[in-house]
């Protein structure tokens, strides 16, 4: 440029130059605003200005306005770009501008390096020519890349507030979708709002081309500008490095997950927490969608060592088929795998030939059988058959997802024990039970047998007279007034048992009708079932099941003390009127009382045995304490402390010791037998008391003024008809 100019000139752009750096590094201003005004110049700070060529990056511009200390100036404005890397310069109107007059302005303001001659030339012929315009003037050299990184499926900004997102196509990727697909059910799954960027096994995420020899840069101002690095993402879950082609790409299908720096493919498979079933994702996809193959999922599950065993490939198909004919899915989620769920194992299974509705009852949670219900004698011949077992088989176990073992429950077994009496029989999984001989079929501890069996084809009278047998008793009609019926075992009257007849079992009894008279009396050593009891006296051991009513009678069970109301038993069914029906364990009963008939007692006892133990230890302890008394009261001695009788003892010549000795050691015995008595006592008190606490009186629908219900030595009286209720003892006090 022009060496003429005279020093204050040069001075002047000196000045404009150096203000004008000074502004470009002042803060940021409202473009709206004049910022400075020197020596005639403006300057302004512009914000991002768009440019056509993808090498522009300007960020912010400071336009320099020189006509006030050159003429030539006057309608032109030089521009720097803020990263320095452009000038450009706008002629609007004005005066010839020369090349070398421009390049000398230039130098002025810093510009040093990157001038473009030909372009200068440019703006010269505009100035001449009066065209207006805007001529890129000088270039900096940009630095080369060391390292080149190109994401052609996303992109990764930064937010005014520092944040990191990443956008596919435009729309930002949703950074949730992993803890979504991390949700414990799946219905949750299918009610939240799912956008993601699907992409197939082999899609190029990202590429890194590496330059180590990358050169410097330098800007318009001449300086340095070092070798940069493009962001580089770190390759997370099912992202692969090909080495063959050096780029980074999605390891099987999946959603695009991208976490700060990381970028991962999720498989669009959701297992539940039980691992007994596995899910295919239907996310809403961001730009064209891309739907899984079959061999995709089937890789997924692979993947995820979902076992195939489990995978659903029928649906997986039909689902696959679809979507390559373009149909949408409206469903979330599909099921692709399932468990194979354990098969639990059979139980075993008794079905009984020998009238099973009326002998044998329910089976208990123990697997034994609850026999109350049964008759007493239920005969049999050689030949017949007797039971059918299903038997027991193994659970099959099944496995989840993942094929851990889900362990099958095997079958339960049950037990009845045969004697040998009986003939097995065992085929294909069944075995079949004959009897070898004629007689009764009995239950015992979960035991059948084949009793032999004592048949009488009428009643027991005159006749017959007393009968006294060790084996079950079948009496086709009814035990009359006055006669004795006995058996070690169990026995069956298809009658009554008359006024005075006296009759005690081993074990069951069963009565086809009703127990009558005040002078009779029947002992059941097993259970008792009866349809009714009028005024007898009846002791059982079991339990006592009456199938219409007790009427004025004492009846005394250790078990429980059912009384059924059943309509064909007559009006009276389902209750106790008058008399003593005392159980040591339950009482239920439908109706208690009756509004015409007072005396009803219904009463919770302890166990008749633990009743006779008492008195036993109360008498001998009675026994004890006198033998004390006695022996004490002869014995020479003031003290009983051992020194003094030892001391005592050695005194005495040897014929007078010896008797003595003897009488000492047994009122030793006798105290040590009265302290174990009183142990004793205390322990079958507790057993007594807990009896009475744990047991009740249930009477279901209604209780009649004057029923007295006791527990023990504690009693209440019913003072008005009142329903149903269920009497316990707490706290010594009775309850309802």
């Amino acid at each position: 440029m022009s060496k003429s100019r005279d020093k204050r000139s040069l001075d002047s752009l000196d000045d404009i130059y150096l203000e004008a750096i000074k502004t470009s590094e002042s803060e940021n201003r409202d473009e709206s605003v004049l910022s400075e005004d020197f020596l005639s110049g403006t300057v302004f700070s512009a914000g991002i200005r768009a440019e056509s060529d993808s090498e522009s990056s300007y960020g912010q511009l400071v336009i320099h306005s020189l006509a006030e200390h050159d003429p030539a100036w006057f309608g032109k404005e030089v521009a720097i770009s803020a990263d320095k890397m452009r000038v450009t310069v706008k002629v609007s109107l004005g005066n010839r501008l020369s090349a070398y007059q421009l390049n000398y302005g230039l130098e002025q303001l810093g510009v040093t390096h990157g001038v473009l001659w030909q372009a200068l030339t440019e703006v010269e012929r505009y100035s001449k020519s009066g065209i207006q315009g805007e001529v890129l003037v000088a270039r900096g050299t940009p630095a080369e890349s060391r390292r080149s990184v190109n994401l052609p499926e996303v992109q990764r900004v930064s937010a005014i507030d520092g944040s990191i997102f990443w956008l596919a196509e435009g729309v930002k990727i949703d950074s949730t979708l992993r803890s979504v697909l991390s949700l414990e059910q799946i219905e949750k799954i299918d009610h939240s709002v799912m956008i993601a960027k699907a992409v197939s096994s082999g899609t190029v995420l990202f590429s890194v081309c590496q330059n180590s020899a990358a050169k410097s840069g330098m800007n318009v101002m001449g300086e340095i500008i070092d070798p940069d690095e493009d962001f580089l993402p770190v390759a997370g879950d099912n992202v692969r490095h090909n080495e063959a082609t050096g780029v980074y790409e999605a390891a099987l299908y999946g959603y695009l997950v991208c976490e700060e720096d990381t970028i991962s493919v999720l498989p669009p498979i959701w297992i539940s927490p039980d691992r007994r079933s596995a899910y295919y994702v239907n996310c809403t996809q961001i730009g064209s969608p891309v739907y899984p193959s079959s061999d995709d999922l089937l890789h997924c599950l692979s993947q995820l060592n979902v076992q195939e065993q489990t995978i659903r490939k029928n649906i997986i198909k039909k689902l696959t088929d679809r979507f390559a004919q373009g149909q949408l899915l409206s469903a979330k989620s599909v099921k692709i795998a399932e468990a194979i769920a354990p098969r639990p194992g059979r139980n075993a299974r008794y079905d009984f030939f020998v009238d099973i509705g009326e002998m044998v009852g329910p089976i208990r949670s123990d697997g034994t059988f609850d026999l109350c219900s049964r008759n007493s004698v239920v005969l049999v011949v050689l030949g017949d058959l007797i039971a059918e077992k299903t038997t027991v088989t193994k659970g099959v176990d099944g496995f989840d997802v993942f094929g851990e073992v889900l362990k099958a429950e095997d079958g339960i077994d049950q037990h009845v024990a045969f004697d040998d009496v009986v003939r097995v029989e065992e085929r294909e999984g069944q075995i079949f039970y004959y009897a070898q001989k004629n007689g009764n079929i009995r239950f015992s501890l979960n035991k059948l047998t084949i009793a032999d069996v004592y048949i009488i084809n009428g009643n027991v009278d005159v006749n017959t007279g007393n009968i006294d047998r060790q084996e079950d008793l079948l009496i086709k009609g009814s035990v009359l007034a006055g006669f004795m019926v006995r058996s070690k075992g169990s026995i069956d009257i298809a009658g009554s048992i008359y006024n005075g007849a006296k009759v005690l079992a081993g074990n069951d009894i069963t009565v086809g009708e009703g127990i009558i008279g005040i002078d009779t009396r029947v002992v059941v050593l097993g259970n008792l079932t009866v349809v009714y009891v009028q005024e007898a006296e009846i002791i059982v051991k079991g339990d006592a099941t009456v199938l219409g009513y007790i009427y004025n009678a004492v009846v005394r069970a250790n078990g429980t003390i059912t009384v059924v109301s059943d309509p064909q038993h007559g009006r009276r069914s389902g209750r106790i009127i008058s008399g003593l029906t005392c159980s040591s364990k339950a009482i239920v009963v439908s109706k208690a009382g009756h509004p015409s008939r007072s005396g009803t007692v219904i009463a919770i006892h302890p166990d008749p045995e633990h009743t006779g133990q008492m008195k036993k230890l109360e008498e001998e302890g009675r026994n004890c304490r006198e033998s004390i008394a006695r022996i004490s009261r002869s014995l020479p001695f003031e003290s009983f402390d051992s020194v003094v009788i030892k001391k005592a003892l050695a005194q005495l010549p040897e014929e007078k010791r010896k008797p003595l000795i003897k009488l000492l050691t047994t009122f030793n015995n006798l105290i040590k037998r009265q302290q174990n008595i009183e142990l004793l006592r205390k322990e079958l008190s507790g057993k007594m008391l807990k009896n009475l606490r744990t047991g009740s009186i249930q009477i279901i629908q209604e209780i009649r003024q004057g029923t007295e219900i006791q527990f023990g030595d504690k009693k209440i009286c019913i003072a008005e008809d009142m329903g149903g209720a269920t009497f316990t003892l707490y706290g010594g006090e009775i309850f309802w």
